[in-house]
């Protein structure tokens, strides 16, 4: 029935007369924790020759990593997936971010020229089910490998997805809240390290992201690209499988990233007065110098000194308030939730007063 603008529905349910039987009612289809594991565990063989993955792999083939973006309070994984296809990586590596990424024997995954990030999470209200649902349809359909809607999305994207923002609240049932009652979904002006971990990592990941991986003048367009194999711009068949099928033809002596790294260094490719390599970080015309070390700390690794010195060697980066929304490296932030009472698919977004704008 109809309650002020709210369903009730009512049933009745003979228990089992056995003693010590436990009855689970869910408020929805139910996608455990452990499922969530289950189904990672199966990606992880599945793409398990993405670890030996460089600039000189097959283009078009499906880039993916799994890592630990850092621990629940219960201990539990908070995983972070990355996925695209080989245009544009480079062979250095994201850096580690401060109080995350606790596994050292995984690296982080390799970075990307050209491409701005789609970041992608759910579950940080853990009785809302139906986000894993949709979250599990889309990576089904990034990792399709012949699909050419996702070739050309990972050609064009770095997809950075979160399955379970509140693992704590999945595994015990709860609806909205983490292990301590807190609703996680409202500590994103500031979260902290030790109360709100998985707030915490994805905000910092945001963060590095909306200032590193900005698309800079004279960067390539991965999709206007050939392959210089085939006559289609997105390959007909898959590319991630071991042995042959992926060697390069002989005349190809520059890789299709040296080519592009070429164009990106030729005369009136940047603008005058900027002086680095395509592979360094830019310096907004408009952003003012920082105004100290360590205003920008948060987003520059903190784990050896080694790294810690190349990034000195560096312009400063941007503060990420002087980087406008079209700059930004972050192309996309969807997060995914359920609803109790509406119906169907909807979306929930930026408010604009100009009517242009917001569609």
């Amino acid at each position: 029935q109809m309650v002020e603008t709210q369903f009730v529905l009512s049933f009745v349910h003979r228990f089992l007369e056995h003693r010590g039987a436990t009855t689970y009612f869910a408020f929805c289809y139910p996608f455990s924790y452990t499922e969530c594991q289950e189904m990672l565990a199966q990606l992880d063989g599945r793409f398990q020759e993405c670890r030996h993955m460089s600039p000189s792999s097959p283009l078009d083939s499906v880039y993916y990593h799994r890592e630990l973006l850092c621990h629940s309070l219960d201990k539990l994984r908070v995983d972070l997936l990355t996925v695209t296809s080989c245009h544009g990586m480079l062979e250095k590596r994201e850096p580690r971010l401060d109080k995350l990424f606790p596994d050292t024997t995984t690296p982080r995954p390799r970075r990307f020229a050209g491409k701005r990030v789609f970041f992608l999470s759910s579950r940080v209200h853990p009785g809302e089910t139906p986000s894993s649902f949709v979250f599990n349809g889309f990576l089904d359909f990034i990792l399709r490998e012949e699909d050419p809607r996702a070739q050309m999305l990972r050609r064009m994207f770095v997809f950075k997805l979160i399955p379970m923002l509140n693992p704590d609240g999945v595994v015990r049932g709860h609806y909205r809240t983490d292990s301590r009652g807190v609703n996680l979904n409202r500590q994103y002006l500031n979260p902290d390290a030790e109360l709100h971990p998985a707030v915490y990592g994805a905000k910092a990941v945001l963060l590095y992201h909306h200032v590193h991986s900005r698309v800079l003048p004279g960067s390539p367009d991965w999709r206007a690209y050939v392959s210089p194999l085939g006559t289609s711009s997105l390959s007909a068949r898959s590319s991630n499988r071991c042995g042959g099928g992926g060697a390069p033809s002989p005349e190809a002596a520059l890789s299709e990233l040296e080519k592009a790294n070429n164009l990106r260094n030729a005369p009136g490719a940047w603008p005058a007065g900027t002086c680095f390599g395509p592979s360094r970080e830019r310096r907004l015309p408009e952003a003012p110098a920082p105004g100290g070390k360590d205003q920008a700390a948060w987003i520059l690794p903190s784990s050896h000194a080694a790294e810690r010195r190349q990034e000195e060697r560096r312009p400063p980066a941007p503060l990420p308030e002087t980087i406008l929304p079209r700059d930004s490296g972050l192309a996309y932030y969807v997060d995914l939730h359920g609803h109790a009472s509406k119906r169907g698919c909807f979306m929930y977004g930026n408010s604009f007063s100009d009517e242009n704008d917001q569609v």
